[in-house]
């Protein structure tokens, strides 16, 4: 996560929309016209011969089916007194279009884009009857198991009555599980003509590559700072979900009640965003007229659709950070009015960890069972190389919290002990974290941060520490990330215009220190004592350490800590050097065998940066160099690479031509157009990383300015991670 204190969130200008890409495999619609999609790895899979049936509950994932009832041999159909089983052959039936909400769980979507919901009212028989509603709800979420019969059984989530058959009329109703014998029982069969279900599209052709076994290198790119999990981060602040379980239509809708009318609550959004106003269009699917935008912070950038766009295109390994900032958490909380919501960041990241694990088994629901989804969270490398050589993506849980542990301090008081360290890493380790910050946006028990920012953050700090920095001037150096910032004695005027920074600078006392006017000035904040304690405990538990948000001079004691193991003990800088980086430390980096991804630009940004890395690159170790985008933390994402670029021509296809070198022989291409999320078409030219789906047209940036030696670079990336982490633990 970084953050910026410009002001305001910008109004989009209006948009050329461009038409999609005939034939694609993903059109932003699931359905099936002719026959029950069979999912499989990145729900490629065929199709069901009409007529023949599902083996598991799991098979009915984004399938197009007939019910058909047991006891009445005849199959559901709507009339006008709702739905029954009274149609003698499978033409006639009305099918149903089975959308997972969940593991074996299930929206029915009829042929008239309606829904199959538990009802309220009795029929004859006093028993309960069913409804049909225009948009999903909990009544529409069913549960379907099989019998020891192979038939199934379809259960009101909400109401736990199965899904049966009146005996007189055939009508479909609810009624006691326990009771209502083969009236309950029923079987599914392959069906045509289903109404398609709303959804983004991947607008992709082409079967994602697989691996070549694990006993090679693999091939892909690697994101290594990514914030997938960060949704109830910041008391509200954040809109949207990467998944629903009634998918775009829970995840991505208008923001109004999040962030108020016109955005007028979205007070983090306000101050950190980019633009004059902190206003925008709330409208979310399908029109997304101002979000997902690359500077617009507070808003769902990583819905799994957009991830699974990046995945066919190659992404490989991702790190996902468990983040929380409890200063502007209890801030916007109180816009949010949300006062009871908790800020810890612990508990935070903890909550968090566990929504990753949902998202995998989301993505298993829609991909047709348990481990068949593309998503896979792993704990060590010989995990990922599996996940990889299976041509998933490997994910891993790192966190990046200012309060690492609970470490928090307040006026030089340390808020934990050397026993509350202990405790916390094994808790973060049994929860499947491998990666850690010491420090992150303000200064904690552990040490000072990396001062990168002149004015927002030292107020934070004042708040959440109860001081403000100490600092000294940076020293002169030749540097590969710049350090420091040049601090404000004085608040500018009309900084306080916005909702956030008035309530920073009331909190923070309404007064800055004085500070050389001209001078980048450093953190004075040294690695303390428990600091020293904690990165030896990283270190004996083999965790991936970071040094980006370190103090300068910090990261040269950890260095020197690490230097100090047999072997030396690897680290890594994933998303620009926040606070800084020396050339002499980025070289002693890679020296210990650790990596250096920068801060994701787009494609001219990524080749300047690997021409910069390359100069400095280790010959002793494997080359490759990702990146991290930031994505969902607060992080302004990039832009177009403006005037005099090559522009990107849709649709494009990746994996097939000269710049691709010999790794590449015998991977199947595949062709992207104009990513499609309802009524929005987006262009990377014009939008730049409006989201994370057109990281495949960053893709195609990076082999438009950099050739097959940035495309090399790319996707050696994910392997040269694993090889970084293998040397973590070898030893």
């Amino acid at each position: 996560m970084a953050t910026r204190s410009n002001a305001g969130i910008r109004i989009l200008a209006a948009l050329t929309i461009f038409p999609a890409l005939a034939g694609c495999e993903d059109t932003g619609a699931t359905g099936a016209v002719g026959g029950a999609r069979v999912t499989g790895l990145g729900g490629v899979g065929s199709a069901l011969a009409l007529g023949l049936a599902p083996s598991t509950r799991y098979d009915l994932a984004n399938g197009c089916f007939a019910l058909r009832s047991v006891a009445r041999n005849a199959y559901v159909a709507r009339g006008l007194g709702g739905y029954a089983a009274r149609a003698a052959t499978l033409g006639d039936a009305d099918p149903f279009f089975m959308k997972p909400t969940a593991l074996g769980k299930y929206l029915f979507h009829d042929r008239h884009a309606s829904f199959l919901a538990a009802g309220s009212l009795l029929t004859l028989g006093g028993l309960l009857g069913v409804a049909t509603v225009p948009a999903p709800t909990e009544a529409a979420d069913w549960i379907i198991d099989t019998d020891a019969d192979g038939h199934f059984m379809v259960v009101s989530a909400s109401s736990a009555r199965a899904l049966s058959v009146h005996p007189l009329n055939g009508r479909l109703v609810l009624a006691d599980p326990a009771n209502a014998g083969d009236a309950a029982r029923f079987a599914f069969e392959a069906a045509s003509g289903c109404a398609a279900f709303p959804e983004v599209a991947t607008s992709s052709v082409g079967a994602p590559f697989t691996g070549s076994g694990v006993a090679g290198p693999v091939l892909g790119f690697a994101d290594v700072h990514a914030h997938v999990s960060a949704t109830s981060f910041l008391g509200g602040a954040h809109h949207g979900l990467p998944f629903h379980r009634f998918g775009v239509l829970g995840a991505l809708g208008d923001c109004t009640l999040s962030h108020g009318p016109g955005g007028l609550k979205d007070v983090v959004g306000g101050f950190l965003g980019d633009g004059p106003v902190p206003y925008h269009d709330t409208r979310g699917w399908p029109e997304f007229v101002d979000w997902p935008a690359a500077r617009s912070l507070t808003h769902e950038g990583m819905y799994y659709k957009w991830m699974e766009r990046a995945w066919r295109a190659g992404l490989r390994l991702m790190v996902n950070n468990l983040v929380e900032n409890e200063t502007l958490c209890a801030l916007q909380r109180v816009a949010s009015l949300r006062p009871l919501q908790s800020c810890n960041e612990m508990d935070s990241a903890m909550a968090q960890a566990q929504f990753m694990r949902d998202l995998e088994a989301y993505i298993d629901a829609q991909e047709g069972g348990p481990g068949r989804g593309w998503f896979r969270l792993v704990e060590s490398p010989a995990e990922a190389r599996q996940v990889i050589g299976d041509g998933k993506l490997a994910v891993v849980l790192g966190i990046e919290i200012s309060h690492l542990f609970n470490c928090d301090v307040q006026n030089g008081v340390p808020g934990c002990d050397e026993a509350d360290i202990d405790a916390q890493l094994d808790r973060l380790h049994a929860a499947g974290v491998r990666q850690m910050f010491p420090v992150h946006e303000f200064d904690n028990a552990l040490g000072g941060n990396g001062i990168f920012d002149s004015f927002a953050l030292n107020l934070g700090n004042k708040v959440d520490t109860g001081r403000f920095w100490q600092t000294y001037d940076c020293p002169e150096q030749d540097y590969f990330y710049d350090a420091g910032s040049v601090l404000l004695s004085v608040i500018p005027p009309g900084a306080g215009d916005d909702p956030l920074t008035g309530l920073l600078i009331a909190q923070a006392g309404g007064a800055l220190p004085l500070y050389p006017p001209d001078r980048e000035q450093c953190n004075a904040r040294g690695l303390t004592a428990l600091g020293r304690y904690a990165i030896q405990r990283m270190m004996e538990k083999r965790m991936i350490i970071e040094v980006d948000h370190l103090e300068l001079s910090n990261k040269t004691e950890v260095i020197a800590l690490a230097e100090q193991r047999t072997p030396g003990y690897p680290l890594v800088s994933t998303h620009g050097g926040h606070g800084g980086l020396t050339m002499d430390q980025a070289r002693r980096i890679l020296a210990l065998g650790g990596l250096i991804y920068p801060y994701k630009g787009n494609g001219k940004e990524f080749t300047e940066a690997l021409d910069r890395l390359t100069a400095i690159r280790s010959d002793a170790t494997f080359f490759g160099m990702g990146y991290g985008a930031d994505t969902n933390g607060l992080g302004p994402q990039a832009g177009p690479r403006g005037a005099g670029a090559v522009p990107v021509t849709y649709p494009f296809t990746l994996f097939e031509g000269p710049d691709w070198g010999p790794q590449f022989a015998g991977i199947a291409p595949v062709t992207f157009d104009r990513q499609v999320s309802g009524e929005r078409v987006y262009d990377t030219d014009i939008d730049g990383m409006a989201h994370y789906g057109l990281v495949a047209d960053w893709v195609e940036e990076v082999r438009l300015e950099g050739g097959e030696a940035a495309l090399t670079a790319l996707y050696n990336s994910a392997e040269a991670y694993l090889q970084m982490w293998e040397r973590t633990l070898d030893r």
